[in-house]
């Protein structure tokens, strides 16, 4: 950590929201002095400070941390050329009881991103919704820049998904399997199939029936069959059930490796929060229906409290 830079940066970001040392202090309960120390890189704020920046400036602690702006976000938020999923205002209602409440987020090209929330927070829903499985009673989701309610064939083509359990045909070879989601998305490229059954590891079993297949080879069958669209958006609702430690170690590296290699976005939603905090760089907190939190997991990292604490603090804080 930079202190002279990180000072520095609050200046700017102070002068830039056009408040004065003092107000600033007011704001934090603490004197101008010590705002001013900060500024001249003398002194550094503690985190639970730097939180309550963050949501003053509208930056991530990280970016207080580094003394900068994430200028690769800050560009995208201006052209929208980059979000790969756009939610806003997005609601949803089974009869007289509303799940979704209002839920609205983006997500970037790169990024990955982990859904995470308590049992009914509405998490298999909203993953829904965005998929248009179920129809939205207001709002709007764009994905790859294609709105569902007016180009969902478009926007479905930008993304690949695993809802719960792979669906496949159990009587026939994973290669078969993947033929036909090839045929349907009328993808003919032999050899970019090949090499997505190499890259989930199935090449010795790819001509054996799935229904001879290990849990942990279905659901790297099923992300091949995800991936053969070369989808800009990845969703995964709980990929790791029932896989063992060691099916879900390979199923993470697979994912980073998607992610740096492809650069694609993926959203997962999973309850076992280690592996969440694993393998994603953000983290959305739902919570009865609505976004409790968005943040990056940088900011838990420098905490030095794991995601399962952040967690729970996040969730006891909305209540109270």
């Amino acid at each position: 950590m930079n202190q002279e830079k990180m000072g520095k940066f609050i200046a700017e970001l102070r002068t830039e929201c056009g408040y004065t040392q003092k107000e600033i202090g007011n704001m934090l309960g603490i004197t101008d002095n010590s705002v001013s120390k900060w500024e001249r890189g003398i002194n550094a704020p503690d985190i639970s400070i730097l939180t309550t920046l963050s949501e003053i400036f509208h930056v991530t602690v990280q970016e207080l941390l580094n003394g900068e702006r994430n200028f690769k976000k800050k560009e995208i938020d201006k052209t929208h050329h980059q979000k790969v999923l756009e939610v806003k205002n997005l609601s949803k209602s089974f009869g007289k009881r509303k799940i979704l409440k209002n839920i609205t987020f983006d997500i970037y090209e790169g990024d990955i991103v982990g859904l995470i929330g308590p049992n009914g927070a509405g998490k298999t829903t909203l993953i829904k919704t965005i998929l248009s499985l179920y129809h939205m009673d207001s709002g709007s989701v764009k994905i790859g820049g294609y709105d569902i309610k007016k180009e969902l064939e478009k926007a479905l083509s930008q993304t690949g998904s695993i809802i719960e359990n792979p669906d496949m045909y159990q009587n026939i070879s994973g290669r078969k399997n993947l033929k036909i989601t090839s045929l349907i998305n009328d993808i003919k490229d032999k050899d970019y199939i090949e090499k997505i059954i190499r890259f989930v590891k199935l090449e010795d079993r790819i001509d054996d029936k799935v229904k001879k297949y290990s849990l942990g080879m279905k659901q790297r069958l099923g992300l091949a069959n995800a991936l053969i669209k070369r989808p800009k958006l990845l969703i995964l609702d709980e990929p790791t059930n029932g896989l063992d430690p060691a099916g879900i170690k390979e199923l993470r590296e697979i994912l980073k490796k998607i992610n740096h290699e492809e650069n694609m976005s993926i959203l997962i939603s999973s309850h076992i929060l280690s592996e969440v905090e694993n393998i994603c760089d953000r983290i959305l907190i739902i919570d009865e229906g609505k976004i409790n939190s968005d943040f990056g997991i940088e900011e838990v990292k420098y905490k030095n409290i794991s995601l399962e604490d952040e967690f729970f603090s996040k969730i006891k804080k909305e209540k109270e």
